[in-house]
């Protein structure tokens, strides 16, 4: 799945690059997309993220298009892997790569839980 990214006044360090922790907030908001559109769940996430990973390829500068390709890794008992790719649209280059690892959650027991089989399903198609 892949999605075009908005960049903010506030994305962008004082020499006009996409600040190193934004990365994250990118994830986040492509995590939310496939959650809510892919998945059919809500913004009230049955997950927690143990992990989360970036690197950094190239330098994304202040007005240059991205988008954000999201999709899932690994499946396993609790959790799942989804991989990120940013890219500047105008040339297709890579700038930056990353997984985060979410675990079902149970919120009102305080535990992870394992992932029901209606999401596993759909998690194999993101």
């Amino acid at each position: 799945m892949r999605l075009p990214l908005s960049t903010r006044y506030a994305d962008y360090d004082t020499k006009g690059h996409v600040n190193n922790a934004v990365y994250l907030t990118y994830f986040e908001m492509a995590r939310h997309h496939a959650w809510v559109h892919a998945m059919g769940g809500d913004a009230d996430f049955p997950f927690i993220v143990a992990e989360a990973t970036v690197t950094y390829v190239s330098q994304a500068m202040i007005g240059e298009s991205l988008d954000i390709e999201i999709s899932t890794a690994e499946i396993r008992n609790k959790a799942w892997v989804w991989s990120y790719i940013i890219r500047d649209t105008s040339d297709d280059r890579v700038v930056a790569r990353g997984k985060t690892v979410q675990v079902m959650f149970d919120y009102e027991r305080s535990c992870t839980i394992p992932i029901p089989d209606a999401f596993r399903a759909r998690l194999a198609e993101v």
